[in-house]
């Protein structure tokens, strides 16, 4: 049986938002771009998760401004 300790799960939970970085990169073909949100660990490793793929340069501007807000993250733009 596990027993979970419930005054700390707060603590347990808590994210940090600054290891948030919302990424605009090339998409491979040169046509468009990809929007991909990363989140940072401590031990320096990251997590992408694409938000939009081969999408015009306004409107990967528009999503990674959107996903910048909601995850208060800053934007990396890579072009």
């Amino acid at each position: 049986m596990i027993s979970l300790d419930f005054k700390s799960y707060p603590q347990m939970m808590e994210m940090n938002m600054s290891n948030f970085v919302v990424r605009v990169t090339s998409h491979y073909c040169g046509n468009g771009y990809n929007v991909d949100l990363i989140r940072w660990d401590k031990s320096g490793s990251g997590m992408k998760v694409c938000k939009a793929f081969n999408v015009s340069s306004e409107k990967a501007d528009k999503e990674a401004q959107r996903v910048a807000e909601l995850y208060d993250a800053t934007i990396e733009r890579h072009r």
